[in-house]
C-alpha cells in the first residue's frame, strides 16, 4: 500500500499542473541476472519469476544525474519534479528482497517498475490476530507529535484527540526536543518520524531520552519494521508503527506503549 501510494503521488507531482496521465500495470515476468543487475537493490538477487507493479507518468522526466540521487531520504524533499517517499519505497522493497527498475527521459516521463520474488506455493490463508477492543477506551495525557509533514501532523492530532489525548506538534527534531524540554512533566509519549530534514531521527531520539529517560517513544516511518529494528537496536523505550497508519492502529500502539510504561492498564 505504501509503495503504491508513494509512486502515484510522485507521478502526480511530476506532471504538476500540466495535462498528463498516470498508468498503473501489474504482471509476472522472468528476470535474469543481466536484467536484475540494472536495478536498484541488486543484492545478488536470484534469477527467476517475479511479480511486478509498474507506475508510469507523462511528466517532466529525470536526467541521469538526478536518477542517481532519487532514493536519498532528503534529496527528494527539495527537488521540484518529484515528491516525497522514494526512500521509504526503497526500504520496503529491500525488506521483501525485491528490486526497482527506473526508466526515465527528460520531457518524456518516468516509469518505476517494482519487482517482488514470486513463490510457487499457493497463498496461505491468514487469520488476523485478535486485537484488544478500543470500545470505551479513552487516553490520558499529552502526546508530542514530531513530523515534518504538516498534513501528517494535523491528521495524527485529530486521531489522538478523538480518543482523549492532548497533543503538542513539532515540525522537526530540534523543535520536538525543545517542546519535550519545556513540557517534560506533561508528555506521556512521543510519536517521532524518522526521516525528517535536519536533525536525524536517531539524534532526536537520543537527545529526548537524555531529557526524559522514561518517556515512551513510538517511531514512525515508511520503512518497514525490520529496517527500523536494525537501525535502532537497543533503544529500549522505543516501539514502531509504519506509515501510513489507520486511527485504530495508532491508538492501539499508543495504548500498548502507555500501559507498558505504567505496568497496568489505563482506566
Amino acid at each position: 500500500r505504501q509503495v503504491v501510494m508513494n509512486l502515484i503521488s510522485n507521478a502526480s507531482e511530476a506532471i504538476g499542473e500540466a495535462d498528463g496521465s498516470i498508468t498503473v500495470a501489474t504482471g509476472v515476468m522472468q528476470a535474469d541476472c543481466a536484467y536484475l543487475s540494472e536495478t536498484y537493490l541488486n543484492e545478488e538477487l536470484a534469477e527467476g519469476r517475479y511479480v511486478y507493479i509498474e507506475v508510469s507518468d507523462t511528466g517532466c522526466g529525470l536526467d541521469k544525474e538526478t536518477q542517481a540521487k532519487i532514493f536519498d531520504p532528503f534529496f527528494t524533499t527539495k527537488f521540484p519534479g518529484r515528491g516525497l517517499g522514494l526512500a521509504s519505497v526503497l526500504g520496503i522493497v529491500r525488506g521483501h528482497r525485491g528490486a526497482i527498475k527506473v526508466y526515465s527521459e527528460v520531457g518524456h516521463g518516468t516509469t518505476f517498475k517494482v519487482l517482488f520474488p514470486s513463490s510457487a506455493e499457493p497463498a496461505a490463508e491468514e487469520t488476523a490476530p485478535a486485537q484488544p477492543s478500543l470500545e470505551g477506551w479513552r487516553g490520558q495525557g499529552t502526546i508530542l507529535v514530531v513530523d515534518d509533514e504538516e498534513t501528517v501532523r494535523n491528521a495524527t492530532r485529530a486521531m489522538l484527540e478523538e480518543f482523549g489525548f492532548t497533543t503538542l506538534l513539532a515540525s522537526d527534531g530540534r523543535e520536538g526536543i525543545e517542546l519535550l524540554r519545556r513540557h517534560a512533566g506533561e508528555i506521556a509519549a512521543v510519536l517521532l518520524d524518522l526521516t525528517m530534514v535536519g536533525l536525524s531521527g536517531k539524534e532526536t531520539l537520543e537527545q529526548m531520552l537524555q531529557i526524559q529517560p522514561e518517556v515512551r517513544i513510538i517511531l514512525t516511518s515508511g520503512y518497514n519494521e525490520l529496517e527500523v529494528t536494525r537501525r535502532f537496536a537497543g533503544q529500549g523505550h522505543a516501539s514502531f508503527i509504519q506509515k501510513p497508519y489507520q486511527p485504530s492502529e495508532l491508538i492501539r500502539k499508543m495504548r500498548e506503549a502507555l500501559e507498558d510504561n505504567r505496568g497496568k492498564p489505563d482506566r
